[in-house]
C-alpha cells in the first residue's frame, strides 16, 4: 500500500490545476456533485486491471456531466441503502450502556452515592464512545466492498454479494483500517491548510479526498486480488464513454 501516492498521483496530470478547480466546482452542485466526481474517477481506476497511467489521467469535462452521473449513482445509491440497514443495529449497540445508565440512575440515591453514580455516568459514555467507534468501523468494512463491486459492476443488485464481503473483509481488513485513518488524517490536515491559504480551500481538498479514497480502494482491490480473491466482472459501462472520459 502506497498511501502517500493516492494524494501525490492527482497532481502527475499535466491538467490537474483545471481538473481541481472543476471538481471544486462540481462539489457546490447540490446531491448529484460529488456523485459526479465519483464518476468521473471509478472510470479510469476500475475499467483495466491494468496498472493505472496518472499522467494521461482522463480530464474532468462538464460536456460528460450525463455520464459521470451514471457512473456514480451506483456506488450512491449501495451506499445509502446499506447505511439506512445499519442505522438500526447502531441504535441496538447503544442501548445497552443507554439502558445500564438508566438502570443505575434509578435504583441509585443521588444524594448518598454522587461518586458511584458519577463513576456509573463516565464508564456509560465510555463505552457508548468505544461502541460508536467500533460499530462505525465494522459499517465501514461493510460498506466499502459493496461500494467497490457497485462502481466496476456499474450495477445495485450485483453490488450485494455478501459472500464477495466476507471474502474481501477477510483478506484487507487491516489496510482498509488503516486508509481509514489516513484518510481522516489527511483529509483534517489538507483542510486546515486549504482554510488558511484560501477562503475556499475546502471546496479544493473535497475532490483531492475523494481522490485518494478510490485510488486507495483500487490499491486494496488489487491486494485483494493478489491474495487469491475472486475478480469482480468489469462492466462495459465503464468504457462505453467519450474517450475524454478513457485514460490510456
Amino acid at each position: 500500500m502506497n498511501y502517500m501516492a493516492s494524494i501525490t498521483d492527482f497532481f502527475r496530470s499535466p491538467k490537474w490545476v483545471p481538473n481541481l478547480l472543476l471538481g471544486a466546482v462540481c462539489m457546490l452542485i447540490p446531491i448529484v456533485g460529488p456523485l459526479v466526481l465519483v464518476g468521473w474517477m471509478v472510470g479510469p481506476l476500475f475499467r483495466s486491471r491494468d496498472p493505472v497511467n496518472f499522467e494521461s489521467f482522463a480530464d474532468f469535462d462538464f460536456s460528460n456531466f450525463g455520464k459521470l452521473l451514471e457512473r456514480g449513482v451506483w456506488p450512491f445509491l449501495v451506499n445509502l441503502v446499506a447505511g439506512i440497514v445499519m442505522v438500526p443495529v447502531m441504535w441496538l449497540l447503544l442501548a445497552l450502556p443507554i439502558g445500564l445508565l438508566v438502570a443505575g440512575t434509578a435504583v441509585t440515591d443521588p444524594e448518598k452515592n454522587s461518586e458511584a453514580l458519577g463513576l456509573l455516568a463516565f464508564c456509560s459514555i465510555g463505552l457508548v464512545v468505544l461502541l460508536i467507534a467500533a460499530a462505525g468501523c465494522v459499517v465501514t468494512l461493510v460498506i466499502r466492498p459493496l461500494m467497490l463491486r457497485a462502481a466496476i459492476t456499474q450495477d445495485f443488485g450485483q453490488a450485494f454479494n455478501f459472500r464477495f464481503v466476507k471474502d474481501f473483509v477477510a483478506r484487507t481488513w487491516v489496510e482498509q483500517l488503516l486508509s481509514i485513518l489516513f484518510l481522516v488524517v489527511a483529509g483534517i490536515t489538507l483542510m486546515i491548510i486549504g482554510m488558511f491559504a484560501i477562503c475556499l480551500g475546502a471546496y479544493l481538498v473535497i475532490p483531492l479526498i475523494t481522490f485518494a479514497q478510490w485510488h486507495l480502494e483500487r490499491q486494496i482491490y488489487d491486494l485483494y486480488l493478489a491474495r487469491g480473491g475472486e475478480p469482480v466482472t468489469i462492466s462495459p459501462k465503464l468504457d462505453s464513454v467519450p474517450p475524454s472520459l478513457l485514460s490510456s
